[in-house]
């Protein structure tokens, strides 16, 4: 590891720890394993083989680090506390070029072997998901843009605009990760808005509501490959998906066209897209 680089391991109970050039856990090796599943298919005689499909397997990391024999009994315990086989975590790893993170779960206990100055220690992580995440990314699909100020002057016979939105119904999504990716999508309704949708324009596929939303109404779409959801104003309510009209679909490496629509009241819409880019 680079001076630059940090890695920083935080469980569900929120509890943290830093292993980098500044923390009293100085990092020695950090290696990560990652394969790929192919299947294949051989027919008699054939030379080679056919590919089918691939998949990836869980990723496999190892951090090895050291510290100091002063106060070592403390600092074993809380690497054995943070590093809880019981709880599941993330591993974060930042360096100047930002931050991306990963969900892990711990192997085994810290491995800890004591010389004359100094202790290392081994810690095995597992990722069943075996990307890496940036942060969230925001995509306003459709926002009503206030122009409301003050000190606030109305021109005579011209009038004010309050809010400028945009008239296009379609935006283009930079999916900079290696992978398709999921997202979740809010609609906001500052009118009536009737069964409102947010479309692949590329290939036509759509996530379609039937509700009719109210001013003031707040939808919430997750769209994750192995968690589909849907929050009206909070509260769970899976039964508004048009399930006849709706394919959920992913938001593919490069460049994505999503685009919003309506059956009715389209302008009274608020469109916003949040997603996670994955690295390999």
């Amino acid at each position: 590891m680079k001076k630059s680089e940090r890695l920083i391991y935080q469980n569900s109970n929120q509890e943290k720890i830093e292993i980098s050039f500044y923390s009293v856990y100085m990092p020695l090796s950090f290696a990560e394993d990652l394969d790929n599943d192919m299947t294949t298919s051989k027919n008699n005689l054939q030379d080679g083989e056919t590919f089918i499909s691939d998949s990836l397997d869980p990723r496999s990391l190892k951090i090895t680090g050291c510290f100091q024999l002063e106060h070592s009994n403390r600092l074993e315990r809380q690497l054995k506390k943070i590093f809880n086989l019981k709880l599941s975590g993330k591993l974060i790893f930042s360096d100047i070029d930002g931050e991306k993170y990963i969900n892990v779960r711990v192997d085994s206990l810290p491995e800890i072997t004591r010389g004359q100055r100094m202790a290392t220690f081994t810690v095995e992580l597992t990722a069943h998901d075996p990307f890496w995440r940036e942060q969230e990314r925001t995509e306003y699909i459709a926002l009503l843009t206030p122009k409301l100020h003050f000190p606030l002057v109305i021109p005579k016979g011209i009038g004010f605009v309050w809010g400028v939105k945009r008239s296009i119904l379609e935006t283009e999504v930079q999916n900079v990760g290696d992978a398709a990716c999921g997202f979740r999508v809010i609609f906001k309704a500052k009118g009536s808005v009737s069964n409102p949708l947010v479309k692949n324009s590329y290939t036509g596929e759509q996530i379609r509501l039937l509700y009719e939303m109210q001013k003031g109404d707040v939808i919430e779409v997750i769209n994750e490959p192995n968690r589909k959801l849907i929050y009206i104003n909070g509260q769970k309510d899976f039964a508004k998906l048009d399930r006849l009209q709706t394919t959920f679909f992913s938001l593919a490496p490069g460049k994505n066209m999503l685009g919003y629509a309506a059956d009715e009241n389209v302008v009274n819409l608020d469109v916003i897209v949040y997603y996670s880019p994955l690295y390999l």
